[in-house]
């Protein structure tokens, strides 16, 4: 599968670059590119573009990049608080109950189940 990943790849490279050399056969008129502070005179059309692809795509691969390295940081602060959370739900399990009073399961509570001849019965009111 992975083969058929890195053909997939290369063939989309490929089929880019046959692109952009039709582009450029197709397009070989010279422009100005005029700018806020400065204008370029006599550059090639197909090489226009081709720098403002590149221009996208550096910019896609920064913008991606910054991504990854928040997500990192977050996913790292979201692990540190699951420990913490899990060790706090330990020390919880493994506490002692010695504050549960001993006279709620007393026979006269009312939430007891009650002995008849029959059986249990929950006695209701």
């Amino acid at each position: 599968m992975k083969l058929v990943k890195k053909l997939f790849f290369i063939f989309i490279i490929a089929l880019i670059a046959v692109m952009i050399a039709y582009f450029a056969r197709v397009n070989d008129t010279n422009v100005t590119l005029n700018l806020i502070f400065t204008s370029i005179k006599d550059i090639q059309l197909w090489l226009l573009s081709l720098l403002c692809f590149l221009a996208g795509v550096i910019f896609s691969v920064l913008a991606v990049f910054l991504d990854i390295i928040f997500l990192s940081n977050r996913e790292r602060k979201l692990k540190k608080t699951l420990n913490k959370l899990k060790s706090e739900l330990a020390a919880a399990r493994n506490e002692k109950f010695a504050d549960i009073d001993d006279s709620a399961f007393s026979e006269e509570s009312e939430n007891l189940p009650v002995q008849n001849g029959e059986g249990t019965e929950i006695k209701q009111d």
